[in-house]
C-alpha cells in the first residue's frame, strides 16, 4: 500500500485525536476518510480511528457507517469480558496460577478499552498446570480443547477463542533465555491465583512479542500504540527494561520503535531509520505481510541457501518446535522428520505455496531495502 506522506500525517493525527491526544484542526475529504478508515480496518485499529474521526469531522461516511460498527465493537467487547471473567474465576476456583497476556492486559491502557480489539484471549499457565487448566476450563465454561500448539493450548467456543499458555517462548534462542524465565519476573495481583508481570518484563515481553512478529511477517500500527501507551502509563526503570533487552540482543530494536512512536505521536521528528521503518509498517496488515515474510526469513540468506534453511532450519528451533510432548530427548534427524511430515497436512502445503510463490515473486530491490532496515534495526 503507497500512501501519500499528507494522507500518513492526517492517519496520525487522527489516531492521536482517538488517544484523547492535543491534536491540531485538519480538513478531510469524504475521499480521504475512506482511505483511513480501509487502513485501519487492515491494522485493527477501527474503533481508535473512528473515535478520532468524530471529533475531527462531520463526515457523513464516518456517521453512517459508525453506529453500526460501535454496536458491533461494543458486542464483542462483552462477550470478551464475559469469557475472561469465567475463564479467571475458573482458574481461581481451581486454584491455579495465571498471568493474563496481551490484549487482556493492554486494553486498559486505552482510554476505552473497546478501542484495543483482540481477536484472542491470551493467558499463562505453569506447564505442569496445563492439563489441569484445560479439564476445569472445559468442565466449567463453554470452552473445548481444540489442539495443542508450540507454546499453547487453543481453546474455543462459539463466541471467543482462548490460547492457554504454558510458555511464552517465541522458538528463537536469543529472546528465548529471558523468556524462559516469565514466572520469575510475575508478582502477586492480590485478587485471586492471578500474577502479573512486573512493568519492567512487561514491556520487555511486549519488545520481545514484536521483534518475534517483525522477523516473521512485519508488523502494524497496533502494537507500537500498545509500546508507547506502555511506556507513558507505567512506573518503571528503563535500566531495568534495557538490561532485559541487551541479554537478548534487541535493544536497538526497542530504541528505534521507540524513537518511532514518538515520531507517531508528535513528540520527535522522523530519522531516516524511521520513515524507512514506517514504510515497511504500513506496507501490510496488524501482522505485516507475506512478502516481508519472506524478506525477513532471507535476511541471513537467499536463493538455494533461503532452500536449505527452510529444510533445515538450525537446531535449536526445530528442537524447539518438534519436541517430543513426553519430553523425550531425540537424535537430530527425528525432528527433522517430525518437521517434513507436517508438510504434508492441507493447511501447511497451503502456506508453503504461499512463501514458494512470494519468494518466487519477491522483488530484488525490496529485499534489499528490507535488509538495510534489518541491520539499522540490529537484527
Amino acid at each position: 500500500m503507497t500512501m501519500s506522506s499528507e494522507i500518513r500525517e492526517k492517519l496520525f493525527v487522527v489516531i492521536r485525536a482517538g488517544l484523547d491526544l492535543h491534536v491540531p484542526n485538519i480538513e478531510l475529504t469524504d475521499e480521504e476518510v475512506a482511505v483511513l478508515l480501509n487502513v485501519a480496518k487492515k491494522q485493527s485499529i477501527l474503533p481508535l480511528l473512528y473515535r478520532g474521526l468524530n471529533k475531527l469531522t462531520t463526515s457523513k461516511t464516518v456517521f453512517e457507517s459508525y453506529d453500526i460498527f460501535k454496536t458491533k465493537n461494543e458486542y464483542h467487547a462483552i462477550q470478551h469480558d464475559h469469557a475472561l471473567g469465567l475463564i479467571r474465576s475458573t482458574l481461581d476456583e481451581a486454584s491455579i496460577p495465571y498471568v493474563l497476556l496481551k490484549g487482556a492486559v493492554l486494553r486498559h491502557l486505552y482510554p476505552d478499552i473497546t478501542l484495543r480489539t483482540s481477536s484472542d484471549i491470551d493467558v499463562l499457565v505453569h506447564e505442569e498446570d496445563i492439563e489441569h487448566a484445560v479439564r476445569v476450563l472445559e468442565e466449567k465454561t463453554e470452552f473445548k480443547l481444540d489442539k495443542r500448539n508450540y507454546h499453547d493450548v487453543s481453546m474455543i467456543s462459539t463466541r471467543v477463542h482462548l490460547e492457554l499458555h504454558f510458555s511464552i517462548k517465541e522458538n528463537d534462542e536469543r529472546i528465548d533465555k529471558v523468556l524462559v524465565k516469565a514466572w520469575d519476573f510475575t508478582l502477586n495481583s492480590g485478587e485471586g491465583s492471578m500474577y502479573v508481570f512486573s512493568p519492567e518484563y512487561q514491556i520487555f515481553h511486549i519488545v520481545a512479542h514484536m521483534c518475534h512478529h517483525f522477523l516473521h511477517g512485519g508488523l502494524g500500527i497496533r502494537p507500537f500504540l500498545d509500546l508507547w501507551l506502555l511506556r507513558n502509563q507505567t512506573q518503571y526503570s528503563e535500566n531495568h527494561v534495557q538490561d532485559l533487552l541487551t541479554q537478548c540482543g534487541i535493544l536497538q530494536f526497542y530504541k528505534e520503535c521507540c524513537l518511532l512512536t514518538e515520531a507517531w505521536m508528535g513528540n520527535a521528528a522522523h530519522t531516516t531509520t524511521s520513515r524507512a521503518f514506517e514504510d515497511f509498517c504500513l506496507s501490510g496488515g496488524v501482522f505485516g505481510s507475506e512478502q516481508f515474510r519472506v524478506a525477513g526469513a532471507q535476511r541471513n540468506n537467499r536463493g538455494w541457501r533461503y532452500v536449505c534453511d527452510r529444510v533445515f532450519p538450525p537446531k535449536y528451533q526445530v528442537k524447539e518446535f518438534y519436541k517430543d510432548p513426553s519430553g523425550k530427548e531425540h537424535l537430530l534427524p527425528y525432528y527433522y522428520v517430525k518437521r517434513w511430515r507436517s508438510w504434508l497436512s492441507k493447511e501447511r502445503r497451503g502456506d508453503l505455496n504461499r512463501q514458494i510463490k512470494a519468494t518466487v515473486t519477491s522483488d530484488k530491490n525490496y529485499q534489499d531495502s528490507a535488509d538495510e532496515l534489518f541491520k539499522k534495526l540490529g537484527l
